[in-house]
């Protein structure tokens, strides 16, 4: 596939316009973030950076020379997520309500867009591990988990955005030569709206008063956009990685979000009620600035994509590459366990 380079140029360009066009509509219709409870921010923040993203994504896509039909699909579920996720951030919807809304958007990817797991590599040593009929339903639950772990780390400026653009970019290094062109376009399009939307999250040379946030609309649609092409570059004949890389790339979240899920259970609470003992959090409890909460995390998530790519490149068996994931979880979690103990702070 030939990188097209009007088309990156032109979603950047759209993100950027869009950030500034709708910043002063999104204070007047209240769309931003109060500074209360868990949000220690300065001053209301538009939610508009999920929003933008998707116009210069979908703007792109929409002309672009490529075949439509092959982004139809993508397009609607990103925009449905993208609609749950706006009022989601005015208006605060239930759990439940967004829950439902995750489901269907993942039942009609699998169903719709036929886009599913079908295998999930030699992870035990005996061959395909072919999921037959459960590939559907383990494919809905980590569009669902994907979803809210990219959601789950937005918890101080930059570290969903950056966190999604490691990923994205050791996706590209491992699929540049994909036959899939629909994938491999959206992953081009999300390395250009990502750097231009963390300009303005992390204000890199703008005044702190123009400061954005994705929002849940765009945590939403960047996880539901990873995990649609770590599915879709996993799997066939002419995939670009083996599905145990998909879980490097997209580390950090999804063992975050495994522990809070695990923690939250085993407390008697709800896997979806919030609270501040996600890993940020806990370096911020334990006296670590934000930047080096972020750098420390980035680093993180870096150094365990580079881990799944050298996987790739020096063809580390699956069962092994599995293997060394779960070993990292296990001195993971109960780490994260004693750091919990250590603040002393209530769930």
């Amino acid at each position: 596939m030939d990188i097209p380079l009007l088309q990156l140029f032109l979603a950047s360009v759209i993100t950027f316009i869009s950030i500034n066009l709708l910043r002063p509509f999104a204070v007047s219709i209240n769309l931003v973030d109060i500074p209360k409870g868990r949000k220690k921010h300065v001053g209301d923040v538009p939610l508009i950076g999920g929003i933008s993203m998707f116009l210069g994504i979908v703007i792109s896509i929409l002309t672009s020379p490529y075949d439509l039909n092959q982004f139809s699909y993508f397009i609607l579920v990103a925009l449905i997520i993208l609609i749950i996720g706006v009022l989601d951030d005015h208006r605060n919807i239930s759990v439940s309500l967004r829950l439902f809304f995750q489901v269907l958007v993942g039942i009609i990817v699998v169903s719709a867009g036929d886009l599913s797991l079908k295998s999930l590599g030699n992870i035990t040593g005996s061959g395909n591990l072919v999921l037959n009929q459960w590939g559907y339903f383990i494919s809905v639950i980590a569009i669902i988990l994907g979803m809210n772990a990219v959601n789950m780390a937005d918890g101080i400026h930059g570290l969903a955005g950056g966190n999604s653009l490691i990923t994205f970019v050791a996706i590209l290094y491992l699929s540049i030569d994909s036959l899939v062109s629909e994938s491999l376009l959206i992953v081009l399009l999300f390395c250009s709206v990502l750097p231009v939307f963390l300009i303005h999250n992390l204000c890199l040379g703008i005044a702190t008063s123009k400061r954005i946030f994705m929002g849940d609309a765009g945590s939403m649609f960047i996880g539901l956009s990873i995990v649609w092409v770590l599915i879709d570059l996993s799997q066939g004949e002419n995939k670009s990685f083996s599905p145990v890389t998909a879980l490097w790339l997209f580390s950090v979240p999804i063992i975050d979000i495994s522990s809070a899920i695990l923690r939250r259970l085993t407390s008697g609470k709800s896997p979806f009620k919030a609270d501040l003992f996600h890993i940020h959090h806990i370096l911020l409890q334990l006296g670590f600035s934000h930047t080096k909460t972020l750098l420390l995390i980035l680093f993180t998530s870096f150094i365990m994509a580079i881990i799944g790519i050298l996987g790739e490149y020096y063809r580390i068996s699956d069962q092994t590459m599995i293997s060394f994931f779960i070993m990292i979880c296990g001195i993971y979690i109960p780490i994260y366990m004693m750091l919990i103990k250590k603040i002393k702070v209530r769930i």
